[in-house]
């Protein structure tokens, strides 16, 4: 019987960087965090070296922001649930159907219940929904938004790009030099070295990803 910690470490193996972490949370049980685009490359690999690989179910779960994506598969007594994470804006999931074709209908009810598309499916057709269902209400989809309530999405863009949620009034810098103070406080945005550094706690601390907050656009993917 393979062990979890062979399982483990076949994946280290065959994966490389794309896998981000492994682990074995109890007994016969695996978990495997992977790039998403790492998809059908882990399960070549697992097709490949255990006979014994049986394929049972996709789940997913929608975290407002992004698809997480997991893949349940029985080896030799233990369960491997390789997951992955896609932004919602990559409304996108491709198929395994060529490897593993008992993927067929759970990759066609997420399709149509998340409102994903199936990239390289050999038969994308609805299951439950008829053809004329609007794409925006899909029954399982949540709309697209992090953990902020509405009215807090502002500021914390703010705080998260340039450290400071509010400029400093005309007023307030006129008193602040009349009391001997520059007209505004040292900001972190006002030095490089510092903003670098309180980027990398808004990282650290994960708020940023909790918010929602795109660091190439140096804005929030939604307000």
């Amino acid at each position: 019987m393979v062990s979890e910690n062979e399982i483990i470490a076949y994946l280290k193996q065959q994966l490389g960087e794309d896998l981000i972490e492994a682990s074995k949370p109890r007994e016969r049980r695996v978990f495997a965090r992977i790039k998403p685009t790492a998809l059908r490359k882990a399960v070549n690999a697992m097709k490949r070296q255990y006979q014994t690989l049986r394929f049972m179910t996709i789940s997913v779960v929608d975290h407002g922001l992004d698809f997480e994506f997991l893949y349940h598969f029985h080896v030799d007594g233990a369960v491997v649930t390789v997951r992955s994470e896609k932004r919602k804006e990559d409304n996108t999931l491709e198929s395994i159907v060529d490897i593993i074709p008992a993927a067929n209908f759970i990759e066609r009810e997420i399709g149509e219940l998340f409102g994903i598309k199936l990239v390289n499916h050999p038969n994308p057709q609805y299951l439950i929904l008829t053809k004329d269902w609007p794409d925006d209400k899909r029954p399982l989809r949540r709309p697209l938004e992090g953990e902020l309530p509405k009215q807090a999405r502002p500021v914390a863009e703010a705080l998260i790009s340039t450290s400071c949620v509010a400029p400093i009034s005309a007023f307030m810098q006129k008193k602040r030099e009349e009391a001997g103070l520059p007209k505004t406080p040292p900001f972190a945005f006002t030095d490089e070295k510092a903003m670098q550094e309180f980027h990398g706690i808004m990282k650290d601390t994960s708020l940023a990803k909790k918010a929602g907050f795109d660091w190439k656009k140096k804005r929030l993917r939604h307000k």
